[in-house]
């Protein structure tokens, strides 16, 4: 739509007009016999508007897990600018969050876990609070709010924090505040 990919850009914009597609022409999700009350895609912001639209269809019988950017860096100026779309974008995303919806939560920050083969991977928010709001529901009713030492223990990770883009991709931890 006017607006130019190249390199992982490109690789990223592909999957993500991809998954809309998918979204946007399942019947399946859309069908009362199909039953959920989680969605996420993570990783993919940008696919936050369509889930919404989704939940709508489905007269919102779930609840939806967004992702903030994988490198929105760790102060209250950045994070508060990106929730309130200061760049004023038109679609979710890298650079804004455009959507909201009262069965939506969206998460910061992102988690260092490890992969299957050993190694360091950082993981988008919705990684941490699916399992958060799985461990949730095991223990209590679905409408338990995930938080607490019983339900809102997060052990997936061993640290959380951002990617930092300006010194070459490193992973920051940061602490709670």
């Amino acid at each position: 739509k006017g607006i130019p990919h190249t390199g992982h850009k490109a690789v990223r914009n592909s999957i993500v007009v991809a998954m809309k597609a998918a979204i946007a022409a399942s019947t399946t999700l859309r069908e009362e016999n199909t039953q959920f009350n989680l969605m996420a895609a993570p990783g993919y912001p940008e696919l936050i508007q369509d889930m919404i639209t989704l939940n709508n269809d489905r007269l919102n019988t779930a609840f939806i897990i967004g992702d903030s950017p994988l490198d929105l860096p760790a102060d209250s100026t950045a994070i508060d600018n990106w929730a309130r779309n200061v760049n004023l974008v038109a679609d979710n995303g890298e650079n804004g969050l455009v959507s909201h919806s009262e069965y939506l939560g969206v998460y910061y920050p992102s988690g260092l876990a490890t992969n299957l083969d050993g190694s360091s991977v950082v993981v988008p928010p919705s990684h941490m609070m699916l399992r958060t709001y799985l461990r949730s529901d095991a223990v209590s009713y679905p409408w338990f709010a995930p938080a607490g030492v019983r339900r809102g223990l997060i052990d997936n990770v061993s640290s959380i924090g951002y990617v930092d883009r300006t010194d070459n991709n490193v992973f920051r931890s940061i602490g709670v505040t």
